[in-house]
Formats: structure tokens, sequence, C-alpha cells
């Protein structure tokens, strides 16, 4: 069932009236219950509400593409957001984003967000970023005229943008093999959560088998958050049970940056005694001492051509496609030869 104003009134211990001018941006509210109500607003999924976050519009008759991005790294979610926007500046669309995790804690959330987004008249067509959609969802969609484009999840019902994933892995844990590694660490979220975590496990595992090391599930350490405070102790607990590691592949940028600081702070060389290796090539893997050895993908490409596949099919001119994009090693300083 969606959420309603008065939903939001219970949750915010406020009356329907108040709701009503907070929401319309009208005078009579206070600071602090304007900023509760615009907070129970946001975390009940209220859609018109993040509408209006989004585009300063609140009844507007303009016409939105929804944006919805499962839990991604703020740098990457933004290279994304450019891309796609470069096309929508030019179509008279307005984009309107959310973030959704991808624990399953949050699947009632997701929910109902989508209930509210399929009963928008005003939305025109949706991108879904980094977060597994199952087809019936989509179906729905489809039957309410509403084109849906997938980016790094797959349906055959719709056009998917896809992140070669498992190769990505594959060929940074290839290169590092060939650098003379043999015990190398992972450190990556739960695969139970995004495909994009199982896919990466999987090409760690098949470069190991490929080159005749063994999968060693104690050089595994899953870790969820991207908390700093976190992945250190995630590194600690790694080294801990594995005292002769001699590389760490973490799964992202971020993860990394956070790793090489407790390395460091521990004389932990990098890359003399470990050498360390991420995903995403963020802006600042080229500035941090030192400089770190990732993978590149081609995020704001993959914005565009989501965009202009979403625009086709709003025209009726597309059937579904599945579109693989492949990655690029960057070698940097935070690795060498064994």
């Amino acid at each position: 069932m969606s959420v309603t104003i008065s939903d939001i009134a219970k949750y915010s211990n406020v009356s329907i009236s108040t709701i009503s001018k907070v929401l319309n941006g009208r005078p009579g509210v206070s600071d602090a219950v304007r900023v509760k109500v615009l907070q129970t607003a946001e975390k009940l999924g209220y859609f018109p509400y993040i509408k209006a976050r989004e585009t300063g519009l609140f009844r507007s008759k303009a016409k939105y593409i929804a944006e919805v991005f499962g839990y991604l790294n703020p740098f990457l979610t933004q290279k994304i957001k450019q891309g796609i926007s470069s096309v929508l500046n030019q179509t008279g669309f307005y984009g309107v984003d959310y973030t959704i995790s991808d624990n399953k804690k949050e699947d009632s959330k997701i929910k109902l967000f989508f209930e509210h987004a399929i009963r928008d008249k005003d939305i025109a067509g949706i991108i879904v970023s980094f977060l597994d959609v199952n087809d019936k969802l989509i179906n729905d969609f489809l039957q309410a005229n509403i084109p849906v484009v997938l980016i790094n999840s797959y349906s055959e019902l719709t056009t998917s943008l896809i992140i070669d994933e498992k190769n990505s892995a594959y060929k940074l844990t290839e290169y590092l093999i060939q650098e003379g590694h043999r015990k190398i660490g992972l450190i990556i979220p739960d695969t139970d959560g995004a495909a994009v975590w199982r896919q990466r496990l999987e090409g760690y595992k098949s470069a190991l088998q490929d080159n005749n090391i063994q999968y060693d599930l104690n050089l595994v350490e899953f870790e969820n958050s991207f908390i700093i405070d976190n992945i250190k102790i995630a590194t600690m607990s790694l080294l801990n049970r594995n005292k002769d590691i001699d590389a760490i592949i973490f799964a992202s940028d971020w993860q990394a940056y956070a790793g090489i600081n407790y390395l460091k702070s521990n004389n932990i060389s990098v890359p003399d005694s470990i050498s360390v290796v991420g995903f995403d090539n963020l802006e600042f893997s080229e500035l941090i001492m030192p400089a770190l050895t990732t993978i590149k993908h081609p995020l704001n490409k993959i914005g565009e051509d989501a965009a202009k596949y979403l625009m086709e099919a709003i025209k009726k001119k597309s059937k579904p496609e599945k579109i693989v994009y492949d990655t690029k090693l960057i070698i940097r300083n935070s690795t060498k030869p064994r």
C-alpha cells in the first residue's frame, strides 16, 4: 500500500494540515517541525517529496526520469548521473534520483518506492543502477507504459547495460599472480547482496583456479560497509588469519584507501610487504601514496547510453538489448613484483 500524507502525519506526530504546508513549501511551520516532516517523508519513501527535493517542483506537470541506485560509492553514482544528465538536458525531461540499499532488510522499502513510481503519471521512464530487480516488477512497469533500463543487472524483458565484473576481477587477480603473488587476500561485501559482488568473487576464484592456486576461504573477508574504521578492522582480521599474505584486493578504491591507511599505521609497507589493488579508479586513487592500482569502469559512458536507450524506448523505437562493457586495468605504484 502506498504511503500517504496521513502516514507521514502519523509518524511525524503532527497534523495533516502541517504536512501539507511543509510539502508545498508554505509558511507557518517551525524549522524543527519542517525538518522532521521532510526526514519522515524521505524515510518512508514518499515519492512526491523525492521529486520535489530533486527538482524543486512539487505539483508540476513535468515529465520525470526516475534514476534509482543501489548502494554505491557517491563518486561512482555521480559519474553515472553526469552521463544521464548530459542526455536528459537535451530532452526536456527532469531526472530524479533515489538511493536504496541492496540489503535484504530493505526489500519492503524497495517495493514501496517502486509502488509510488509505477502509480506516478509523471514518470516517463526509469533507470535502475546496481540494484537487482525481478522480472515481475519490470513487467509491471512495462504494462504501465513506463520503460525500464537496467545498469549492472539483467532481465530479458528490457535493455540491460552490464559491466563485465567477473572479467574485471579475473584480470586484476591474474595481474597479481603474474607479478609473482600467491597469497592473495580479498575484502569484499557479502555476496548475498548485489550481483556485482558475486561476480567479482567468481572472477577472483576463476583466476586462481586457472593458475593452479587453490581457493582458500580464509583469504576472503566479507565486509559490507564502506566505513573507514570497519575496513581497517576487516584488514586486521584478514592479516591475523594470514601472516604470509602478499597482496590484498579490495572491492573498491575507497576500501583500499582505508586498508592502505591501516597497513601504513602498522608499519607494513605498501607495496614492499603487501601489494594492494582496488576497483573503480576514483579520482583520488592516483593522488594517494602510493598511487593505487585499480580497475576503471566506463561509468559516464554507461550513464549516457542508459539515457539514450531509455529515450528510444519511450519513443517505442527499441527492443530489449544486452550490452556488455569491458573495463581497463590501471597499474600504479601500490603493487610490485614478488
